[in-house]
C-alpha cells in the first residue's frame, strides 16, 4: 500500500525513518537541508553523518546554522558499520534530554563501500527499525540512485518503512517493507 504523507518528513510519530532518493547535488540538497532547518526551527537537536563529499555540501549549504548541527563525516565514524548504530545514531539521540525528539541524517550507503561491508549496512538500515523503536527520533537516509547497484536500492525500499523518491519531497509508504527478511539475507559469517 503506497500512502503519501502531507507532512515534508513525515508525521512526527515516536520514529520515523525514510530512505531519500536522490539523483545529483541539487536533489541531495533539496532533500537535506530543509530536513536540518526545520529541525533547527523546532528546537529538535539535529545530526548529520553523511560521507565527506556529502558532508562538505550541506555544511556549505547550512551556512551560519551549520554550529548548531553535529556534523559527522560516515567514512570515519562509520568506517564499521557495526558500530554506526551504537556509536553514532545512539549515541547522539542517548545524549539528548529525555523525551526530546532528536533528527538524523545518516547516509551509511555510498558508492565505494566494499562488497565485504554492505551486508552489514544492510543489516544496519533494517536494525534502526527495532533500535528506535518508540523513540522521539527521525533518521533520513540518503541514497544516490545514480551510483549504486539496483540491488542496493531495493535493500532501502526493503527497510525503511517510508521512502522519497528521487525529485519528490513527499514521502511514501514503501511497498517492499521488509526488514527481517533483509537481516535473515544477509546474516552470514
Amino acid at each position: 500500500m503506497t500512502t503519501a504523507v502531507t507532512e515534508p518528513f513525515g508525521s512526527l510519530e515516536p520514529f520515523v525513518h525514510p530512505a531519500l532518493f536522490y539523483r545529483d547535488e541539487e536533489e541531495y540538497l533539496d532533500g537535506t537541508v530543509p530536513f536540518v532547518r526545520e529541525a533547527l526551527a523546532a528546537g529538535e537537536p539535529v545530526a548529520v553523518a553523511v560521507p565527506g563529499k556529502n558532508l562538505e555540501l550541506i555544511r556549505d549549504a547550512l551556512g551560519d546554522d551549520a554550529g548548531s548541527v553535529r556534523l559527522l563525516d560516515m567514512r570515519e565514524a562509520g568506517r564499521n558499520p557495526g558500530r554506526i548504530i551504537p556509536g553514532v545514531l545512539r549515541a547522539f539521540a542517548d545524549a539528548q534530554p529525555p523525551g526530546t525528539r532528536v533528527r538524523i541524517i545518516g547516509e551509511p550507503i555510498w558508492a565505494g563501500r566494499s562488497d565485504l561491508e554492505y551486508p552489514a549496512c544492510a543489516q544496519h538500515e533494517a536494525l534502526i527499525n527495532a533500535s528506535f523503536q518508540g523513540r522521539a527520533a527521525t533518521i533520513l537516509c540518503p541514497y544516490d540512485v545514480e551510483q549504486l547497484p539496483e540491488h542496493v536500492l531495493a535493500d532501502a525500499y526493503a527497510t525503511h518503512p517510508t521512502v522519497i523518491r528521487s525529485g519528490s519531497r513527499q514521502e511514501q509508504g514503501s511497498d517492499a517493507y521488509a526488514p527481517g527478511d533483509v537481516v535473515a539475507r544477509y546474516n552470514e559469517p
